[in-house]
């Protein structure tokens, strides 16, 4: 059985569970802002400063977590590159 070149691209070569935390971090806190703010009607959430600023950070803890993910995906796709010997 042949091995599977690994990806180039650091999207595929993220873990799973960093880019799992990452998305549901995102999306739970845009749903808080969104109820927080009073775009997002129909819960007791809706108009509460609270849940905007706990989803902004939520979001901004997401994007962290992403980012960090992805910069080590593209570290550890740099150092499976063959270096120039010149």
């Amino acid at each position: 059985m042949t091995e599977r070149p690994l990806s180039k691209n650091p999207w595929l070569r993220m873990s799973a569970l960093p880019r799992a935390t990452g998305v549901v971090l995102l999306v739970v806190g845009a749903v808080w802002v969104m109820q927080g703010i009073g775009v997002a009607k129909g819960s007791v959430m809706t108009d509460n400063t609270w849940w905007a600023v706990l989803g902004a950070a939520f979001v901004i803890a997401g994007v962290v977590v992403l980012q960090r993910s992805l910069n080590a995906a593209k570290r550890a796709i740099a150092a499976d590159e063959p270096r120039d010997p010149r």
